[in-house]
């Protein structure tokens, strides 16, 4: 249906064109010195211009109609992908450990082992004998010195830290997980022996390493200047208590726990400077993981004490547009923690039977939902 004001602008272009004269076109057997046949039809080109430039006023009056004018239509949104195929068996391509075994790259590395955390095939892992050991492949390299807290990989699997206790003192230690793992230096941890230990809260994948203790919270940035920031300076109030491949999880207070006793937790970008650019809320949680797409987690009082089994995980995409349940085959419990994102949009999770005697290992997909027990090597 057309406007008010369209149907008159119709009427009058029509009593225009209606009214218009345009003189025959003479015979042009040849063109007189000194006039070209353009002169000639000027009469013809004299009435196109009226109606053009009728045209033009409609077409603009049109477009300043006030509420009833034609908007183009946006641009749709993209819509997310959805992968409604076979979740597949195939070994997984990042670390992890099933019943001791580890398995790096689809291959077996020698050994007992009793976790390991990591992507693709960059890791750190530890013995069931207490000792750390890292590599970028199958083949396991130890980690040297006493460690009171375990060494943290980035999300990406190219940094790691740790923080070494020597004597009275504490020496925050990383490297890169390439061939040959060249190191970043140390730099001395502020104040005498603490209870808790401090220990390294996260790595990025900048090589930005934030760790803590009872009474501080720095930023040791070994690629930038080796120099730290003191976190209670550039980010009063926040504490770091994790990193994800979506960035920092954060929450505020002192309290490292994220279920919500004190403060929400939210996701973070780190600077070199030390400040945290939020950029999300996320669930308040016992365990959670996230890639870029997706947040995968338990909501709190699920784990704790000897639980540490469930029936199923929550999911949301990071951007919170969907949400579901994940459930574990017939008679297998997922283990949390024990998930990790194997990509944007694939998780594994190590899962035990119900009466905890057996281990396996899942895949799944997270909309729609679906896992699968993975064929291991």
């Amino acid at each position: 249906m057309y406007s008010e004001i369209e149907q008159t602008l119709i009427h009058e272009l029509d009593d225009v064109a209606g009214n218009l004269v345009v003189p025959q076109a003479p015979a042009l057997p040849s063109a007189p010195p000194g006039r070209s046949r353009w002169q000639s039809a000027a009469p013809l080109l004299v009435a196109a211009a009226v109606v053009v430039a009728v045209l033009a006023t409609v077409v603009t009056m049109l477009s300043m109609s006030g509420p009833d004018r034609v908007e183009p239509m946006p641009a749709p949104s993209p819509s997310p992908t959805v992968d409604d195929g076979p979740v597949s068996r195939a070994a997984p391509q990042a670390p992890v450990v099933v019943s001791g075994a580890l398995f790096v790259g689809g291959e077996r590395v020698p050994g007992r082992w009793g976790g390991v955390e990591g992507s693709g095939t960059h890791w750190v892992g530890v013995r069931i004998d207490g000792s750390w050991w890292w590599g970028f492949d199958a083949q396991p390299q130890m980690m040297e010195g006493a460690m009171d807290q375990p060494p943290v990989i980035s999300p990406s699997g190219g940094y790691e830290a740790r923080i070494l206790s020597e004597g009275s003192g504490r020496l925050l230690v990383g490297a890169d997980t390439e061939y040959g793992g060249e190191g970043f230096g140390g730099v001395d941890l502020p104040g005498a022996v603490q209870d808790p230990k401090p220990r390294v809260a996260a790595v990025t994948d900048d090589g930005l390493v934030v760790a803590r203790g009872a009474d501080f919270q720095i930023v040791w940035r070994p690629l930038v200047n080796t120099e730290i920031v003191d976190l209670a300076e550039t980010a009063p109030g926040e504490v770091v208590i994790g990193n994800t491949g979506a960035g920092l999880i954060v929450t505020k207070g002192t309290y490292l726990g994220a279920d919500g006793t004190q403060g929400e937790p939210y996701l973070a970008r780190l600077s070199p400077d030390g400040t945290l650019e939020r950029l999300g809320n996320v669930p308040t949680h016992d365990v959670l993981e996230a890639s870029e797409q997706w947040l995968a987690w338990v909501p709190p009082g699920t784990v704790g004490g000897e639980a540490s089994g469930t029936t199923e995980l929550r999911v949301q995409r990071v951007d919170g547009s969907s949400d579901g349940l994940l459930k574990p085959p017939d008679g297998w419990l997922f283990v949390a923690p024990g998930f990790q994102w194997e990509t944007d949009d694939r998780l594994l999770g190590l899962v035990v039977t119900q009466d905890g005697v057996d281990e396996g290992l899942v895949r799944c997909r997270p909309e729609p939902a679906a896992c699968v027990l993975v064929d291991l090597p």
